[in-house]
């Protein structure tokens, strides 16, 4: 099941919320800012349901930290506030929150809202498994993703002929884990970050066969690929035909 994470210092409300969620989605609570971070940083979280009073925390200061953060400003967040509290909805708003949803709460709005926007990420996903890094600057959601995304692309970009480049190096460059780099690319993509460097070499490759006059063999090296055959079976499995019948179809 889907995850999502619960934030609020008081016990019995994280209760009432895990109440109405339960049944739909595996659910982790949390009673302050430090508590989540040790489980968006551990878990693969879709979602995290804030209040925006943490008692000592402030859930907008925290919304805002989220959305600012590299790593985990993909994830949607609600936060909860008063009824009729014009300072907390443009809290809200200031802060970057997905939506905000008054007390006392409607456990039917609040599911129809969560189910909501993980379908939205879940559309965001499915766009980059399909196209990859295309038109990102105009999709991405938010300066920060749209950040992530240009930098990942270009990193990816400057070494696709290094056959040696892999997921530990793309970390290293991205200056992130490589648990928290497979986190933020899945979420973003629905691909690992292995399968999203091959995906752009396979893509790269397809772009210069249509448009560069090179030996298939010579594009496959440009791309990282060492071994003819191992070229051919992921040319074959990514776009359904082999590179020799893809180069008749787009050079004919």
């Amino acid at each position: 099941m889907l995850a999502i994470s619960l934030v609020d210092h008081d016990q019995q409300e994280l209760d009432t919320l895990s109440g109405y969620l339960h049944d739909s989605y595996t659910l982790f609570r949390a009673r302050n800012e430090r508590d989540l971070m040790k489980t968006i940083e551990t878990n693969n979280i879709h979602l995290i349901i804030s209040s925006i009073d943490l008692n000592y925390n402030d859930g907008g200061r925290l919304c805002a930290l989220l959305k600012s953060s590299e790593h985990y400003s993909h994830i949607p967040v609600i936060l909860l506030i008063g009824k009729d509290t014009m300072p907390s909805r443009l809290k809200s708003l200031e802060s970057g929150a997905d939506a905000y949803i008054e007390r006392p709460l409607s456990p039917v709005y609040l599911k129809a809202q969560v189910k909501n926007l993980i379908a939205n990420r879940a559309r965001i996903k499915d766009y980059f498994a399909h196209s990859l890094f295309a038109h990102m600057s105009t999709t991405s959601g938010s300066k920060t993703k749209e950040g992530f995304l240009t930098r990942l692309n270009g990193i990816i970009s400057e070494h696709l002929s290094d056959p040696a480049f892999d997921v530990d190096r793309l970390a290293g460059l991205m200056n992130m884990s490589r648990p928290t780099l497979y986190r933020k690319v899945s979420a973003i993509s629905d691909l690992s970050p292995n399968e999203l460097i091959n995906v752009a070499r396979l893509n790269k490759a397809a772009e210069l066969i249509s448009t560069a006059d090179h030996r298939i063999f010579t594009i496959a090296r440009m791309v990282g690929f060492h071994s003819r055959s191992n070229f051919g079976k992921a040319f074959f499995n990514h776009f359904k035909v082999t590179p020799k019948a893809y180069q008749k179809l787009t050079t004919s």
